[in-house]
């Protein structure tokens, strides 16, 4: 038997379990913002990139092909192949949204970043039988994303104002930020293995490739290795 609860309570229940997760992106959207303020980009540009694009890892990677002078085409190619993750995302939470209109789901998947993603799902998980679990989403995106593009236009205005030592920290909070994001993910040979091919991929393609296409090709590569290494375990 479902459990009964109303429109706004499902939102608010996503509102006040997001609240901590707003916190937790100020200072990343802090450092985008200041990125894109050392590569060139305008306020608006960084708030704008952050409301469209909303996904952190790719903005970070754009800005950085951005600062070795990529083509645009390049930077959207790699922007949406390390974004495709989120197709994934929409999956596993599919069957837990089948009662939702397919009208919101299909703006909805907006809000589909990692850390509203992540809440959902223990969400979906912890009660199947609780209806609309859209709205929780939607009240996590209520959180999430002003946080996001806030922070970001802030990074991005005052990163002229910044101490030096300040903004050195800002400058390295890029690198931080993606070992934080790798790190938990690093379980087994297999993701080793892709690490180091994503890894040395890049490297060899900023050198060898034409410029900003490096990244590109390693994670192409790298996914692709991902998928085949466990399907020829099994078949040995």
């Amino acid at each position: 038997m479902s459990t009964t609860v109303s429109p706004r309570e499902e939102i608010r229940l996503g509102v006040r379990d997001s609240i901590p997760l707003g916190f937790a992106l100020v200072p990343i959207g802090l450092a985008f913002g200041y990125g894109a303020h050392v590569v060139g980009l305008s306020w608006w540009l960084a708030g704008l990139m952050s409301a469209l694009v909303y996904g952190g890892p790719s903005q970070f990677i754009a800005t950085n092909l951005v600062s070795v002078g990529a083509s645009v085409p390049t930077i959207v190619a790699t922007t949406l192949v390390a974004n495709l993750r989120y197709a994934l995302f929409a999956a596993s939470l599919a069957p837990f949204l089948g009662d939702a209109p397919r009208s919101r789901l299909l703006w909805l998947c907006q809000a589909l970043a990692d850390g509203s993603y992540a809440l959902t799902l223990a969400h979906a998980r912890a009660d199947p039988t609780r209806p609309r679990k859209d709205r929780y989403l939607l009240g996590s995106f209520y959180i999430s994303a002003p946080a996001w593009v806030s922070s970001s236009i802030a990074g991005a205005l005052i990163g002229a104002a910044l101490p030096e030592f300040l903004a050195y920290g800002l400058g390295f909070a890029t690198p931080a930020i993606f070992i934080a994001f790798l790190v938990p993910y690093i379980r087994d040979a297999r993701a080793v293995t892709v690490m180091l091919v994503a890894g040395l991929g890049t490297v060899l393609g900023n050198e060898h490739l034409p410029t900003g296409t490096g990244p590109l090709v390693a994670i192409i590569l790298a996914a692709v290795l991902g998928g085949l290494l466990p399907w020829r375990r099994r078949q040995r």
